[in-house]
C-alpha cells in the first residue's frame, strides 16, 4: 500500500513539487538577497544573513503546502475504493497509514532540498547533524502533523476541495511568527500572537541549528507541539474512519 501511494506521487511528481518547492526556493534565492540588506539594518537576531534567517520559514512553508494524501483519500471515498477497502480483512486503516507515510517521506525530501538550497544560497551551516535533525526531520514531522487536519476532514467528507481550501490557512500562522522577522520587531498584538505560535519555536529551533547555538527551550516546545498535533490529528482520523463506517 505504501508502494502504491508512492507510485501515485511519482506519477504527478512535477505537479506536487512545483508549488511547495518553487515558492520557497524563490524566497531564498531572489526575495532574501533583494530585501535582505534593508532588513539587515534593523538587526536579525540569531542569523548571519537574511537568507540564513529566512531559511526556517522557507522549509516550514514547503512542508505545510502539500496535501496529496488528503486529496487521494477523498477521491477514494468518491470512487468507492474506500468502501471496498472497508470490507477487506485489513480494512482501510492500513491504506490510510500508508498514504500518510508516503506523504511523510515526501516532506522529508522537500525539507532536505530546501536546507541544501539555503546553504547554496549563502546560509552558513555550523552544525549539519543538528540541522538535519531539526531542519529536516522535525520540520517534516510538523508538516506531517499539520497535513493530518486536512486528511481527517477529507476522509470524513469525501471532498478533495477541502484540502485546497485549507492550503492557505498556514500563511497567517507563518507570518505571525519569527519566520520572517524577529518577534520584537512585530507590532505589539503580533508579538502576543507569536509568543503562542508553534511556528515561532520551530523557526527558532531550526535557525539555532544553522548557527550552532540551539535554543533548548524552543526545541522542547517545538517537539511538544509537534507530538501534540500528531496525536490530535490521529484521533481526528480515527473518528473520521468511524464516522464513515457508521454511515455505510
Amino acid at each position: 500500500m505504501y508502494g502504491r501511494a508512492a507510485q501515485e506521487t511519482l506519477r504527478i511528481a512535477l505537479v506536487i513539487m512545483a508549488v511547495p518547492l518553487l515558492v520557497p526556493i524563490f524566497m531564498l534565492t531572489v526575495f532574501a538577497p533583494a530585501f535582505g540588506r534593508i532588513l539587515q539594518t534593523s538587526g536579525l537576531s540569531g542569523a548571519e544573513s537574511y537568507v540564513q534567517y529566512l531559511a526556517p520559514g522557507a522549509v516550514l512553508m514547503a512542508v505545510m503546502l502539500p496535501a496529496t494524501a488528503s486529496v487521494s483519500v477523498a477521491i477514494e471515498r468518491q470512487s468507492g475504493f474506500y468502501d471496498r477497502m472497508r470490507i477487506s480483512p485489513r480494512g482501510p486503516r492500513m491504506s490510510n497509514l500508508a498514504r500518510r507515510a508516503a506523504d511523510g517521506t515526501k516532506l522529508v525530501i522537500f525539507a532536505a532540498i530546501l536546507v541544501v538550497v539555503s546553504w547554496l544560497a549563502g546560509a552558513e551551516v555550523r552544525n549539519w547533524p543538528m540541522l538535519i535533525l531539526l531542519g529536516v526531520v522535525l520540520a517534516a514531522l510538523w508538516g506531517f502533523a499539520y497535513s493530518g487536519l486536512s486528511f481527517a476532514l477529507c476522509l470524513r467528507t469525501g471532498k478533495p476541495e477541502i484540502a485546497e481550501a485549507l492550503l492557505p490557512a498556514f500563511f497567517p500562522l507563518l507570518f505571525v511568527s519569527s519566520a520572517f522577522v524577529p518577534v520584537d520587531q512585530l507590532p505589539d498584538w503580533m508579538q502576543v500572537a507569536a509568543a503562542v505560535n508553534p511556528l515561532t519555536y520551530l523557526s527558532d529551533a531550526i535557525r539555532g541549528a544553522y548557527t550552532g547555538s540551539v535554543p533548548t527551550g524552543s526545541v522542547l516546545i517545538a517537539v511538544a507541539c509537534t507530538v501534540a498535533l500528531i496525536a490530535v490529528t490521529q484521533l481526528l482520523t480515527i473518528a473520521a474512519e468511524r464516522s464513515v463506517a457508521a454511515r455505510a
